[in-house]
């Protein structure tokens, strides 16, 4: 990747592409453990005179007393060593790298020129550059190859903001290895050094016979995307005077060309042409003259939990392999440094290159896998387990769920193949969020002897979660460091629904890092919204500046639905016209137009719509304003990762049934209204009996007016109202109330009741018919599976579950 700055650069380590040790190499640190920097070491580069009177007391940095140093102002008469402690990676645009120097009030801000951590590439030397016994301790020294601007700032103000070359010097490798990972978001796994690095574009030798290809003396990296699985190598091409980096998942793992007396390999992209019979003879017999392993020559600094077994060679046709390759070449080669001192990568690098061979063998398609389907809501965690196997459907083989978080004691129900294995166990203290929940029932499924597929946690290989707001995403995505980003922004958007799911996506990627993580978004459903009714009547500029407009959520459930009600009413999905009505604490309407999404009831959030256990759904939105005085200010319980305003904490928190009755079992207050007549004297009810009747009329005249409005944007053609959810299959008053309502639009029960009498359905149905036979629109009745839903789309898709 060509920078900015590179043409301009007038550093010398720059233009010699890294063929020098940095400059600020050559300076000895201090080793004494009890040293700690005087203010001389640090100096702002001001007269004695103006130096504060009293001094400001060091702080701790940790042994030896600092964790790295910098020097500014280099070569000039104010050269100044600055001491560098913990760090962090602070803010966007721009995107800095924050250290805590030696003093309180100290600090070093180095400006990173790029938001996007893919584009960083922090740099060290080939072992060969310095004589070390152990060429590791090249890592201490970390520089990058364009400018940066630094920013210094002691109690005496800004000394320095200049755009200088950056050179790091560490006091342990451990400490420039984690800075590396954290610029660039991805774990630094290891590292070998190269001789010199080729492809067929860019030979390894010129017409002259000089050494050249894409780059010579250069340490290549191999990294872990810290959302993934994917594992990169880069390298500085200094012949090209760019970064390279490329997936090892685009290459075939058999290494080809092997030259063992010459230290080379070749990588070859994926269902490239392999060589000659005569070059694999000349190769082999290269081979036994001097068998030289190539995991000999990789050293492992690093724990490897790669599996092992024996690559399988790959079998796919070269237009196939184009096909599936980002590739821009045909094969990497690579000559490990000859230097009898310098022992250069790891057993990480090729245990990782058979992995993916694995991946991409012919069979591999065929492999069942374990999918986790995780449902993180604000007081509880489910998580299902299903085994499938590519393009099948899913069969499910456990469910586990810990609920009752935000009202001690929490407890958990563990399901095995239908059979109760724990019933509401209350679970300890200690498990009083999303991610200890999630740790529980990780626990609880490896530990169970019942469960043979899952011996430990590498046997699961995919966990889809449900992200409630996914905004511009139409479908479902591998979690990547990019990915990540763009959910972590749209927080503000939705901050009472996306901050419990992206916990335990962390969690995941710390816990199970040999898993695929998949984000499954319940707006994503809704993408097919025409703008003319997604589009909110604000300023436009403003509002896609904001990213203000109609989301829906619901969405996996919706797709089920549609996917089940078309399978029953044997129509394909395309020829669809339904309306549905997700039925919860939490409730929506969506019209379905031909099997896609036309318009839903919830809006920018979940708020909007139909009224819920504890939200409003749609009111005046002026109402918040005189409700309460302080509706604009944070509230009590917004942390420093989500901040929620007492108007968001009003409506979803304090609102919905609960708030006219008192109770959010939907099920007590259905009770009420069927135990009174409408021709009572409601001077013979109590005022709870009240309340609850006024609650439930409520909500069947909102969810009549939906039905109303989606009956005539879809100008009559509809095949079916379809109830969904835990209200909608299971309260058949609820049912009968609004089917009567609607009735003028054709709608209509069954003659004698026991079509909608749940006694009478098997739980095994996904859908039934509770209307009135021979009358259409039809009345319907689906058992949604928004679990199920997310592994059959992970099963399904090619990219999502693995080729």
């Amino acid at each position: 990747m060509a920078t900015s700055w590179r043409s301009g650069s007038s550093s010398s380590f720059a233009s010699s592409a890294l063929s020098a040790p940095p400059s600020h190499a050559q300076h000895a640190s201090p080793v004494d453990s009890t040293f700690t920097p005087t203010s001389a070491a640090i100096s702002a580069l001001t007269t004695e005179s103006s130096a504060p009177q009293t001094p400001p007391a060091p702080l701790d940095l940790g042994p030896p007393g600092y964790h790295a140093t910098i020097k500014l102002f280099e070569r000039t008469p104010n050269e100044t060593t600055v001491y560098l402690g913990p760090w962090e990676i602070v803010g966007a645009a721009p995107r800095r790298l924050q250290w805590q120097c030696s003093y309180a009030g100290e600090v070093l801000e180095h400006y990173l020129p790029s938001d996007n951590p893919n584009e960083l590439f922090p740099a060290t030397l080939h072992a060969q550059h310095r004589r070390f016994g152990d060429p590791r301790e090249m890592e201490l020294y970390l520089t990058f190859l364009e400018p940066h601007r630094i920013r210094y700032i002691t109690r005496n103000g800004i000394v320095h903001d200049e755009f200088v070359e950056v050179k790091y010097e560490f006091t342990t490798i451990e400490g420039s290895i984690q800075l590396q990972s954290d610029i660039r978001t991805r774990d630094l796994v290891d590292w070998f050094d190269a001789d010199v690095v080729w492809s067929d574009t860019h030979r390894r030798t010129d017409s002259y016979g000089n050494v050249r290809g894409l780059g010579t003396i250069q340490r290549i990296k191999l990294w872990r995307d810290r959302y993934s699985t994917f594992h990169y190598l880069t390298f500085y091409a200094n012949h090209r005077r760019r970064w390279k980096e490329y997936l090892l998942d685009d290459f075939d793992t058999e290494l080809r060309q092997r030259d063992d007396q010459r230290r080379r390999v070749q990588l070859n992209a994926r269902g490239a042409r392999r060589g000659s019979a005569s070059e694999s003879n000349a190769n082999q017999s290269h081979g036994r003259e001097r068998r030289f392993s190539a995991t000999s020559i990789f050293r492992s600094r690093h724990s490897s939990s790669s599996t092992s077994g024996n690559p399988a060679s790959s079998s796919s046709s070269s237009s196939a392999a184009a096909a599936q390759s980002n590739l821009d070449i045909r094969y990497l080669g690579i000559q490990i440094s000859r230097n009898p001192n310098i022992q250069a990568g790891s057993d990480a690098a090729i245990s990782f290159l058979l992995l993916v061979d694995s991946l991409h063998q012919s069979n591999a398609d065929k492999m069942s896998k374990i999918i986790l389907a995780v449902n993180a809501g604000s007081s509880s965690v489910k998580v299902s387990v299903y085994s499938a196997e590519k393009g099948q459907s899913p069969a499910q083989l456990a469910e586990a769920q810990v609920s009752g978080l935000t009202a001690p004691p929490a407890t958990l129900k563990y399901e095995r193949g239908g059979e109760t294995v724990i019933d509401k166990q209350e679970v300890d203290d200690k498990v009083d969020g999303q991610q200890d929940a999630f740790s529980l029932i990780l626990h609880t499924l490896v530990g169970d002897h019942g469960l043979p597929k899952i011996k430990s946690k590498h046997d699961i290989s995919i966990i889809c979660h449900r992200i409630v707001h996914g905004g511009d995403f139409a479908k479902p995505q591998l979690i990547s460091d990019g990915t990540m980003h763009h959910l972590e922004d749209l927080n503000d958007l939705a901050p009472l629904h996306n901050a419990n799911s992206l916990a335990i996506v962390r969690l995941c990627i710390q816990e199970l890092p040999a898993a695929r993580n998949v984000a499954c978004f319940d707006s994503q459903f809704h993408a097919t919204i025409p703008e003319h009714i997604r589009t909110y009547p604000i300023n436009q500029a403003t509002a896609r500046k904001t990213r203000l407009r109609k989301y829906g959520f619901h969405g996996i459930s919706y797709s089920f639905i549609t996917r089940a009600t078309a399978a029953f009413l044997g129509k394909p999905p395309r020829d669809l016209n339904i309306i549905a009505l997700h039925l919860g604490s939490g409730a929506s309407a969506c019209a379905i137009r031909a099997g896609a999404s036309w318009d839903t009831s919830m809006g920018l959030t979940p708020l909007a719509g139909l009224p819920g256990a504890t939200r409003s759904g749609s009111v005046d939105p002026s109402l918040v304003f005189h409700y309460a005085s302080d509706v604009g200010r944070l509230s009590p319980a917004s942390t420093k990762e989500l901040h929620i305003s007492r108007a968001e904490e009003i409506l979803n928190k304090e609102a919905g049934w609960k708030a006219l009755t008192g109770t959010t079992d939907f099920a007590a207050i259905a009770a009420a209204k069927g135990g009174s007549d409408d021709n009572d004297d409601d001077d013979d009810e109590d005022e709870d009996t009240k309340k609850k009747r006024l609650a439930f009329d409520l909500l069947v005249d909102r969810i009549s007016g939906f039905v109303g409005s989606y009956f005539v944007t879809l100008r009559g053609r509809v095949d079916a109202l379809v109830f969904a959810g835990g209200i909608g299959e299971k309260s058949d008053l609820l049912r009968a109330a609004v089917v009567e309502r609607v009735g003028c639009l054709g709608f209509a029960l069954g003659d004698d009741g026991e079509a909608n009498n749940d006694d009478n359905s098997s739980d095994v149905e996904v859908v039934r018919d509770v209307g009135k036979k021979g009358v259409l629109p039809r009345v319907l009745v689906c058992r949604t599976d928004e679990q199920f839903e997310m592994a059959r789309t992970c099963a399904e898709s090619g990219e999502l579950f693995g080729e």
